[in-house]
């Protein structure tokens, strides 16, 4: 499969599964307007089809981190890198905060996936770093502005997905909406 089909069947699969949590494959391919045999050859069970993208979701996560530059890039400036990448891949951002399995499963004893820690650890301290520097509020933890900032990438895009706001204005209400919470108030 090329990346680009590659890359757009994740994307539909993503969405779907967000969606329809108990899709079966069948309603998957359908939903991609692929074959259920092309599904098969791609993924030969949920499980698999679930691990294939649960992998993909974590490395687009990993690459909109990069990119944003978290570590050199002044803080405001990331922060609206960040925004600007989960909103170019809103459904594989809405995937990871609805379905992967980490993320809802919270009475569970097993602990997260290392990429999941990672993850959140870089966003943690990107937001200390911003605190740090006085751009971000000091009055909460960090760790509570990477909560923040994933629940507001849910809601938007749960927004957009029922027709509530157009898909053109959710970055501009994304930033309008989180930096009012956040930003550190000047005198």
């Amino acid at each position: 499969m090329k990346p680009d089909t590659e890359q757009a069947l994740l994307r539909s699969l993503a969405q779907t599964l967000t969606e329809n949590a108990s899709a079966t494959l069948q309603e998957m391919a359908k939903a991609a307007g692929v074959s259920r045999a092309t599904l098969y050859r791609f993924a030969a069970t949920r499980e698999q089809l679930l691990d294939t993208l649960q992998q993909h979701v974590m490395s687009v996560m990993a690459r909109i981190l990069d990119d944003a530059n978290l570590d050199s890039q002044p803080p405001l400036d990331a922060l609206r890198q960040l925004i600007v990448g989960y909103m170019a891949e809103r459904e594989f951002c809405a995937f990871i905060v609805t379905q992967f399995e980490p993320f809802i499963k919270r009475d569970t004893n097993s602990p997260f996936p290392e990429e999941c820690l990672i993850h959140e650890q870089r966003m943690d301290d990107f937001f200390q770093r911003g605190q740090d520097a006085g751009i971000f509020r000091q009055d909460m933890p960090a760790r509570w502005l990477t909560d923040l900032f994933f629940g507001f990438i849910h809601t938007l895009c749960e927004s957009e997905y029922r027709g509530r706001i157009a898909r053109a204005d959710m970055k501009r209400l994304f930033e309008d909406m989180f930096l009012s919470s956040v930003l550190a108030h000047r005198d």
